[in-house]
C-alpha cells in the first residue's frame, strides 16, 4: 500500500521525499562549498560524503518503489506516458543522473584519499563540473516528476 505523499500529486511519501531532498540538494551543497572558502575542510568533506550517502540511499529507495512498490502502474498511467517528451526527458535526466553520481563518487573518492595533504588536482574545477551536473540532474528530475505526477 502506497502512503500518499505531501505535495498534493499522485506521487506518494518516497517520491515526495526524494524530490524535497532533491530540491534542497543545491542549497546543501553549496554550503559546502562555503565550508570549503572558509577553510572548514573536515566538515566540507563529510558533508559531502553524508550527502552523497543519503542522496544514493534515496535513489535506491525511489527504484525499489518503482519495481516493486506499485508506483510503475501510477506512472503508466500519466498524460504523458509512452510519449518522446517523456522518453527524451528521461533519457537526458538519466545522462545527468549516471554521470554525476559517477563524478560525485570519483571526487569524494581522490579527495578522502589525499586530504589532508595539498590537492595536485584541480578539485575545485571538479567540484564546479560535479555541482552542475548535480543541479541538471535536479532540473530534469523535477521536470520528470511534473509530467508524471502532477498532470
Amino acid at each position: 500500500m502506497q502512503i500518499k505523499g505531501f505535495f498534493g500529486t499522485r506521487a506518494d511519501i518516497i517520491t515526495d521525499t526524494v524530490m524535497l531532498v532533491s530540491a534542497l540538494l543545491p542549497f546543501l551543497l553549496a554550503y559546502a562549498i562555503y565550508l570549503a572558502k572558509k577553510e572548514q575542510y573536515d566538515k566540507h568533506k563529510w558533508m559531502h560524503i553524508i550527502l552523497f550517502i543519503i542522496t544514493n540511499l534515496l535513489v535506491i529507495l525511489l527504484e525499489l518503489d518503482i519495481r516493486f512498490g506499485g508506483l510503475d502502474a501510477v506512472i503508466a498511467k500519466a498524460k504523458y506516458a509512452g510519449t518522446p517528451a517523456l522518453a527524451t526527458i528521461f533519457s537526458i535526466h538519466l545522462l545527468f543522473a549516471v554521470s554525476s553520481t559517477l563524478l560525485w563518487l570519483w571526487l569524494i573518492w581522490i579527495s578522502v584519499k589525499r586530504y589532508p595533504v595539498h590537492f595536485r588536482f584541480p578539485h575545485k574545477k571538479y567540484g564546479i563540473l560535479v555541482y552542475l551536473d548535480i543541479l541538471f540532474t535536479v532540473i530534469t528530475g523535477w521536470i520528470l516528476y511534473a509530467m508524471v505526477f502532477a498532470y
